[in-house]
């Protein structure tokens, strides 16, 4: 038997974004493939029932709350460093890229992706300072480092100075109420979300490296050559109000799970065109829901897509876009043939083959 803690800082309910979704569909198959071990998820704020994944898992909420720079280090470095000693922890895992860098203690840790490298002016600068000067340290300390793209691999290497083979790629996944749809439930979806019309969908934070405007030009492209959808956008604003008002355009919010699939699956197409992804969580999600996908043709997003995209496009190309989104409106067979490859290549990545995934490498830091 051995004894786990798991970094359960992100998993807040109702607002599970990419790294806390994919920390908690690790996590609860993780406890499940192992009864025989004992788990200790630290949370920075009171523990929410909605994470109880069984028996052999405890519980502790440890202050500060980690939620400004300076205060990620007193939580990492202090807080979890004196409960995982004290727990008598056999090993630290964190999914969120950030571990303590005063345990003696074996700890895996998931960087999703490095844009703060690239694009520092996408934050605010003291996150942006924090983040450029803590994460190689983050990547070094770690005894053994993970992320989720194979394109993420590469460049934590290049940038960091990491063995492309030192780090393991443990794909994101859709969730299981991700799935076609039929015609009736997509009517209520387009009666709730814009007014009863068809619309193109987008799904993530509104935030600069999504390249909202660029979006938001595209479909406005896409009208002024005939397209006859809305655009729906769901998500929220990080740092500051990124919304782009135009004719057609409807903003739905963060949703709850099942009116985010409801939203999703009921979408003539996803229109996705970021600067810069790790991974690309909606791309899958859209494919499950045989939503075909209109998407950039840069970072992890050509890789998460493989051939299955109706187009791949760069993200300032609006033209491009457009005539993608056009193209699955007027060539049915077109769009079917897209559908199925998309429906295909979702199947390629699994929430229990990613767990399973993260098990064998802790088992290899456990018996090393």
């Amino acid at each position: 038997m051995y004894r786990i803690a798991l970094n359960a800082r992100l998993l807040i309910p109702g607002k599970l974004e990419g790294t806390g979704r994919f920390t908690h569909q690790c996590y609860k198959r993780l406890v499940s493939l192992r009864p025989e071990d004992k788990f200790l998820l630290i949370f920075d704020r009171p523990p929410p029932m909605e994470f109880d994944y069984g028996e052999n898992v405890e519980t502790v909420c440890l202050l500060p709350p980690a939620r400004r720079p300076w205060l990620f280090d007193v939580w990492f470095d202090y807080a979890v460093t004196w409960k995982i000693k004290k727990w008598n922890a056999n090993l630290f895992v964190s999914t969120d890229g950030y571990i303590s860098r005063r345990t003696l203690t074996p700890q895996l840790n998931v960087i999703h992706d490095i844009n703060f490298e690239h694009n520092p002016d996408w934050l605010p600068s003291r996150y942006s300072k924090h983040f450029r000067k803590r994460f190689p340290e983050y990547a070094r300390f770690a005894t053994k480092l993970c992320t989720v793209s194979n394109y993420s691999r590469v460049d934590i290497s290049k940038c960091y100075g990491i063995a492309e083979d030192a780090i393991t790629v443990i794909p994101n996944s859709s969730d299981a109420m991700f799935i076609p749809i039929d015609e009736r439930s997509k009517q209520a979806a387009r009666d709730q979300f814009c007014e009863g019309k068809r619309y193109i969908v987008f799904v993530g934070s509104l935030h600069p490296r999504k390249n909202i405007t660029g979006i938001v030009k595209a479909f406005e492209e896409y009208r002024r050559r005939g397209g006859s959808s809305e655009l729906l956008m769901v998500g929220v604003s990080m740092w500051k109000d990124e919304k782009r008002e135009a004719l057609g355009v409807h903003y739905a919010g963060r949703l709850n799970d099942n009116a985010l699939a409801k939203a999703v699956a009921a979408a003539e197409a996803m229109l996705y065109l970021p600067f810069f992804e790790g991974f690309g969580v909606p791309i899958i999600e859209a494919m499950a829901c045989g939503v075909p996908v209109v998407a950039s043709n840069c970072t992890s997003v050509p890789e998460v897509c493989g051939d299955a995209a109706a187009a791949l496009v760069d993200p300032n190309d609006y033209d491009a876009a457009a005539k993608g989104l056009l193209k699955l409106e007027v060539d049915r067979e077109f769009r079917q043939q897209v559908i199925q490859s998309g429906l295909m290549r979702s199947k390629d990545y699994s929430w229990d083959r990613s767990a399973e995934i993260l098990s064998n490498e802790i088992d290899q830091l456990l018996n090393a």
